[in-house]
């Protein structure tokens, strides 16, 4: 995999030589970003870029969710070393595809405080093309909690990842999202699943995955019903929760269930996990 941004020069083509001209123009006069960031959905285009999982400045990206014109928006932004203050000022003038295209270049560029202050605008909002643009097909969450920022700790992060679950998005969008689990975010993701079964709506099918990580009160018992569940996702999800437990008692439970799952999938995960369990016994 590439680690330089010049990956992205590549994927680019012939919208890379756009691209550089309008560099060259911010960097005579940096007014010209506010002209020329706008215009790159025009100059280049909204088609899906394409090129599988790479490292781009040292995130790992999936290119087949980004667009051309967010390729080029990182591109611009990180020739352009764009301060804090001018991303700060592009989203907050910005419309929602420059918004999203914004977000979407973060993962490209270097973690800083407006890093911390972009996502957690995107923490307050129910925009699902935003959140897919600043959390999915990338790493940049895993990539925060590294860095540690003041304005955008634990709490700030359970917050977005339950917004993911929220609005429905694949975990495995969120590159590593499973090793953010920890027992505050499986309480929310308990609590948001209780509520949401209450008012009679779907829960988030990745919500055993993240609790079984991170197991509090209650989570053994909302696996366990997992696994009888009608939805097939929802029964892989908790057939893996049981698995990730490894907990010799769970083992009965997971050898019960065998002869009665009608999807392949599912049984294969489910005879790992007895098999696992049984190896504990």
């Amino acid at each position: 995999m590439n680690a330089s941004v010049d990956l992205l020069r590549t994927r680019l083509g012939d919208h890379s030589a756009r691209v550089l001209r309008l560099s060259s123009a911010v960097a005579s006069d940096r007014r010209e970003l506010t002209v020329a960031f706008p215009q790159l959905p025009r100059v280049t285009s909204k088609a899906q870029l394409g090129g599988g999982i790479a490292n781009v400045s040292g995130s790992r990206c999936d290119l087949d969710g980004w667009r051309v014109c967010d390729a080029a928006a990182a591109l611009l932004l990180h020739d352009a070393k764009a301060t804090d203050r001018e991303l700060l000022d592009l989203y907050a003038h910005g419309d929602l595809e420059e918004r999203a295209m914004l977000l979407r270049s973060l993962a490209a560029l270097p973690i800083t405080e407006a890093t911390g202050a972009l996502l957690l605008e995107v923490q307050r909002t129910n925009m699902v093309l935003h959140l897919e643009a600043a959390c999915c097909d990338c790493d940049l969450l895993v990539r925060v909690r590294k860095v540690g920022l003041p304005n955008f700790g634990k709490a700030e992060q359970n917050r977005l990842l339950l917004k993911v679950a929220f609005l429905d998005l694949p975990l495995a969008r969120v590159f590593d999202g499973a090793s953010l689990a920890n027992e505050e975010l499986s309480r929310m993701l308990q609590d948001l699943a209780t509520e949401r079964e209450a008012a009679g709506r779907p829960v988030w099918r990745d919500t055993d995955r993240l609790l079984a990580r991170a197991p509090v009160p209650g989570t053994i018992a909302r696996i366990l019903g997992g696994i009888e569940h009608g939805d097939d996702q929802r029964r892989l999800a908790a057939a893996e929760g049981i698995a990730l437990l490894q907990r010799k008692d769970l083992a009965a439970f997971a050898r019960e269930r065998l002869p009665r799952e009608p999807r392949p999938e599912v049984r294969a995960v489910l005879q790992r996990a007895a098999a696992t369990t049984n190896a504990l016994s």
